[in-house]
């Protein structure tokens, strides 16, 4: 965004977190751009009240020598809504670790459920492989899983293969290999696939990624819509 755009959409309410960022670093940093601003500051005559003290210490960082005493009042609105926009963007950013923590879950095991209090037979590695998942031991449930996957092809190997992964914490590994994957079965992973690559990105704050499979998730018309449909409200 050039410059005449940031201050366009300052002055009309539209600046973005980013831009927000931009601008007050150029008003630190670029003294041609800080008088521009403040002379289109006076035509709008945009004058407000200090608040929020802490924040306000932020921005006296600025060069405040080089302003004029006659223009002081001016200085002190820009300040002023300076302070109010970053308060906002600031204290209005939803928390992606507990969103990500609230809403992830091992997806169930609904292959081969296992009987509690039975040992799996040591030959079947099914059987084993979701032993460990059931008893949440997901990095050895990952590893058979990935040996399951390289000696059959089957596509729930592959997708509880990556479930363990988000579970011991591996979200960008499960990510990119949910993401490249190419399906026996399109249809019967795509929305859960979708579902757990939104929450990985949503952990990784990578929130345009997140909202995009989020979305698709929410108009699949499938149970979980509704959970992406809160998560979306919350960080759109």
């Amino acid at each position: 965004m050039n410059k005449e755009e940031l201050i366009a959409h300052y002055f009309n309410g539209q600046i973005s977190k980013e831009g927000f960022l931009q601008l007050k670093t150029l008003l630190e940093e670029d003294n041609a751009f800080k008088k521009d601003f403040y002379a289109q500051l006076e035509v709008q005559q945009t004058i407000g009240q200090e608040k929020n003290a802490p924040l306000k210490e932020r921005f006296n960082q600025l060069n405040q020598k080089s302003i004029p005493k006659t223009k002081w009042y001016l200085y002190a609105a820009a300040i002023t809504i300076l302070i109010v926009i970053g308060s906002f963007f600031y204290n209005s950013q939803p928390d992606y670790q507990d969103l990500y923590a609230n809403n992830f879950e091992a997806y169930p095991n609904v292959i081969a459920p296992t009987v509690r209090g039975t040992e799996a037979p040591k030959e079947s590695k099914v059987a084993l492989a979701f032993q460990y998942y059931d008893n949440e031991n997901y990095a050895k449930a990952a590893e058979l899983f990935k040996t399951l996957y390289k000696e059959t092809g089957e596509d729930y190997a592959f997708f509880y293969q990556s479930v363990s992964l988000m579970a011991v914490g591996k979200t960008s590994k499960a990510i990119t290999t949910l993401e490249q994957h190419n399906w026996n079965e399109p249809k019967d992973y795509q929305t859960i696939t979708q579902w757990y690559v939104g929450l990985g990105y949503l952990k990784l704050k990578n929130k345009e990624k997140a909202k995009l499979h989020l979305k698709n998730v929410k108009v699949s018309g499938k149970p979980l819509a509704k959970q992406a449909k809160e998560i979306l409200q919350k960080i759109e």
